[in-house]
């Protein structure tokens, strides 16, 4: 199950960057002297002023594989939106996923917000078949579920500091995209686009894999995928304003079809207010929640080797400078027992 857990998060990020055929009417004649590759390049060179958007993500998968034996399935969708204003330091994200591996299930949502008052994030309901990571979940989460929380180990440029995703591209590259043909015009997020038709390039996906950090025959991958979709440059203003694909997959460990729609106005960006929080989060929060109270170490941030350094181990399992919730300890005893 494991092996197909991995190639079918493999197939997620890779649908990333496939785009499917949209729906669409008659549109403008493009720019005399200017090709369809012309107008994608150029979008993409233009990347790098964008500071601001408003966005939607939306990815849906329904995959299914027999690996060693054993059948797998993955099912799920996956919505993402918001706005990022990189000059105002603001962005606003909502999240929220619902799918199921096997016959593990997991449904959650999250809001985070930054501006000049700080950052803060509110967790939905989160809820998952597995019992034992239920009551982790519910046992971590409880004082947060429901509530806005104000982030004081970060601020708005942390949250900020990633801005606006793009796809690599410098002047001279070969596009991520052939067979490209126009179709005609399209509103994305209130901008009239151009809209082309495009199969994705096999050289992206393989080097998306090769980010991954993962040993995967990107040959067989390739082979089991058929990708095409949409791709959508703004008229006037000439931006890259995203793209709607979709993935065939037909290997025997992993087939079915995968779902990407990345939708981008760059030309604003939405107001981020600050919400009514009644509940602080700090470093030494985050470890109490880990370590029943822990401190933090020394330093200014919150990560394992800073964590480490606060304790020290012995043979009889127990810690000198961290006393463990008896509640998290027995929890965590019967998941290890259990071989999770």
């Amino acid at each position: 199950m494991k092996a197909f857990a991995k190639l079918a998060m493999l197939t997620l990020v890779a649908g990333l960057m496939t785009f499917s055929v949209g729906c669409s009417g008659g549109g403008d004649a493009l720019p005399e002297g200017k090709s369809p590759e012309d107008i994608i390049k150029a979008s993409l060179l233009m990347q790098s002023e964008i500071t601001q958007s408003v966005f939607e993500m939306k990815v849906d998968a329904d995959l299914k594989g027999t690996v060693d034996g054993e059948d797998n399935s993955l099912k799920g969708n996956m919505k993402l939106s918001g706005t990022t204003d990189m000059d105002a330091k603001t962005m606003q994200v909502v999240f929220s996923v619902d799918g199921n591996m096997n016959a593990d299930t997991v449904k959650a949502d999250l809001e985070i917000r930054a501006n000049a008052d700080g950052a803060f994030a509110k967790v939905g309901k989160v809820t998952v078949s597995d019992s034992d990571i239920q009551d982790m979940v519910d046992l971590f989460l409880a004082d947060y579920i429901g509530n806005w929380t104000k982030l004081s180990f970060m601020t708005a440029e942390d949250v900020v500091a990633d801005g606006y995703g793009e796809i690599e591209y410098s002047e001279g590259d070969v596009l991520p995209f052939k067979d490209i043909e126009y179709v005609g015009t399209k509103d994305i997020l209130g901008l009239k686009s151009y809209q082309f038709h495009a199969t994705l390039d096999e050289s992206l996906v393989a080097d998306m894999m090769a980010a991954t950090g993962e040993s995967v025959d990107t040959d067989q991958f390739l082979k089991a995928a058929e990708m095409e979709g949409d791709v959508y440059v703004a008229v006037a203003e000439g931006y890259f304003t995203g793209f709607e694909g979709s993935m065939k997959l037909s290997d025997p460990e992993m087939n079915g079809n995968v779902k990407i729609s990345w939708l981008i106005n760059p030309t604003k960006s939405d107001n981020v207010a600050t919400p009514s929080y009644d509940k602080e989060l700090t470093e030494e929060d985050i470890a109490a929640l880990m370590f029943g109270g822990a401190p933090m170490g020394t330093g200014a941030e919150f990560d394992d080797a800073a964590m480490m350094d606060d304790f020290t181990y012995d043979s009889d399992y127990d810690y000198a400078d961290v006393e463990m919730d008896p509640e998290l300890l027995q929890m965590m005893a019967e998941m290890e027992n259990a071989g999770m």
